[in-house]
């Protein structure tokens, strides 16, 4: 009996292994599409700055005053993960978007503000989704990892029992 039970246990620390070979080479590739993204949205901000001159497109087009509010166009809620029970998993989720309510940030700097500008919100936008699926990666690495340590100490058990 206790034979078949660390045979099952073996077998579960594998395909944790396996799993976490799989969860981790998931991260590094969004790990270098973050990276990726990050850099494209610098690049194409420092065209726009280079474009409309280096004043145009700074930390002093955003509005400070305390009657413009600056509201956040997605917001971040978690949910349980379907994969594994214990993880909580991130989404992003657009605001209701009215145009009254929500202006966009590209205005504060230019009325007509050249393609580069939209290209780099858009690239800014997509390493906000990479991080959230990073860190749902990393929260459920770290879920495999404190089961493969339990199951280790099951092992042992077992291991001694069987002796």
């Amino acid at each position: 009996m206790n034979t078949d039970q660390y045979e099952e246990v073996c077998d579960l620390l594998d395909k944790i292994c396996l799993d976490t070979l799989v969860l981790m080479e998931e991260e590094i590739q969004m790990n270098i599409n973050l990276e990726k993204s990050m850099c494209e949205g610098e690049m194409n901000l420092a065209k726009c700055r280079y474009i409309m001159g280096p004043n145009s497109v700074s930390a002093l087009n955003i509005p400070a005053s305390p009657e413009e509010n600056i509201d956040s166009l997605v917001s971040v809620t978690n949910s349980p993960s379907e994969t594994i029970p214990n993880v909580k998993e991130y989404h992003l989720n657009s605001l209701d978007s009215n145009k009254e309510k929500f202006a966009n940030p590209i205005r504060w700097f230019s009325v007509l503000a050249p393609q580069n500008l939209f290209t780099s919100q858009a690239m800014y936008k997509a390493a906000l989704r990479w991080v959230v699926q990073m860190v749902n990666a990393r929260n459920q690495l770290n879920e495999l990892c404190d089961k493969f340590e339990s199951l280790k100490l099951v092992k042992a058990s077992l291991k001694k029992s069987i002796q």
